[in-house]
């Protein structure tokens, strides 16, 4: 290969890398805001199955629409006392972008002690996948069809109109999801999770922080000391806190329920349930039909209140370790004894309702329990 070759081949191959490194079209502009100088970068990009963002620092946004292109603009801050200043500090601030089967934009603001980069971006609402990740800042996404895969190491998630698998991480705050069309998975180390609806399975994890779902089919719920609420649940739901109040309102699967130290409210349940805090009252609404299935309900300290129609049978055996008042009483015609009648004793009913069928046990250490009809 002669020399002049040599150099057109090297020339070609640096100049093909270079357009797989910058966008399609870009433009930037720098301007003083507040005590910051921003650095504003536009262009778009080839659309692609897989689309990647990833930050060292700052936040995401990210909006589906009726495109055919991924379409961005990033802002560079930093706070310098001069333009000239901020130049320098930008130079630090590296951002990136990647389109070859996947769509990648990159920012780095290693070496740089002021500065972050925030990604808001437009892209297909088909786009099959979605990842986004900063290191510290907040990430928000709406209107895609397909899975989206969300880590922040502190900021706020809000993701909406997510058609898809839902993966959400904070490294501490919340994460508010509207609407998913699929399962949802989010875990934070101590912010409060809200999920408006999902399709299918949610699985929420949070350190300390409360947790509210609306509606999906299954659930795992589970908080190291916050409350836990949920409007409706189509299949088994399993709620878990090491010391909040936990209430589920209509659930037409099996519920385990467990409470470090707060009060439970169930139902009204279609399926069995297995309830049990360490101090708190609960109280159970049963619903009629054929999945009922044997169901406990127990606390430490604190009354039981059992509410059961008409057309569900069940089996009851009921006790009380030291009983404060009337120990046991109920709407059924159940035989209930106790031990003696002077100061704290222990209190028993047994017997059938509505003809007997699952065992419905339940059991309090220092609290009363009240067998009710449920009232149509």
């Amino acid at each position: 290969m002669t020399q002049s070759l040599q150099v057109a081949t090297l020339f070609l191959a640096a100049s093909m890398a270079a357009v797989a490194q910058t966008p399609n079209s870009s433009s930037s502009r720098l301007y003083h805001q507040g005590n910051e100088w921003i650095q504003e970068i536009t262009g778009t990009l080839p659309a692609s199955k897989l689309v990647r963002v990833k930050s060292s620092a700052g936040s995401i946004h990210v909006q589906g629409a009726t495109s055919n292109h991924v379409t961005f603009t990033v802002r560079e801050h930093v706070r310098a006392a001069t333009e000239e200043a901020a130049k320098k500090e930008l130079s630090r601030l590296k951002f990136s972008t990647y389109s070859a089967g996947e769509t990648v934009l990159r920012a780095e603001c290693e070496g740089s002690n002021h500065g972050y980069i925030d990604f808001d971006i437009q892209m297909p609402s088909q786009t099959g996948a979605v990842k986004l990740e900063t290191e510290g800042g907040a990430v928000t996404a709406k209107n895609l069809s397909g899975r989206i895969d969300v880590v922040t190491g502190g900021g706020d998630i809000r993701l909406d109109q997510i058609g898809g698998v839902v993966a959400a991480s904070s490294g501490g705050c919340n994460i508010e999801i509207g609407k998913v069309g699929s399962d949802v998975v989010a875990a934070t180390g101590g912010g409060n999770i809200h999920i408006d609806s999902a399709g299918g399975k949610v699985v929420a994890n949070s350190g300390g922080g409360n947790l509210w779902v609306g509606d999906a089919r299954l659930m795992s719920l589970q908080t190291a000391g916050g409350w836990i609420q949920v409007s409706k649940c189509q299949g088994q739901v399993k709620a878990e806190t090491g010391g909040g109040s936990i209430e589920l309102r209509d659930i037409l699967g099996e519920a385990q329920i467990e409470s470090g130290g707060g009060g439970i409210k169930v139902g009204p349940i279609r399926g069995g349930v297995r309830a049990e805090t360490g101090s708190g009252p609960i109280i159970a609404t049963l619903a009629g039909g054929k999945n009922f299935t044997d169901s406990r309900l127990e606390t430490t300290v604190g009354d039981i209140t059992v509410y059961v129609p008409d057309g569900l049978g069940v089996t009851v055996r009921a006790n009380v370790d030291a009983a404060r008042g009337a120990g046991i009483r109920s709407d059924f015609p159940l035989t209930i004894s106790s031990s003696n009648n002077v100061g704290p004793r222990e209190a028993f009913a047994e017997g059938s309702i509505n003809g007997g069928g699952p065992v419905l046990h339940l059991h309090t250490s220092t609290g009363n329990i009240a067998i009710m009809r449920k009232s149509q």
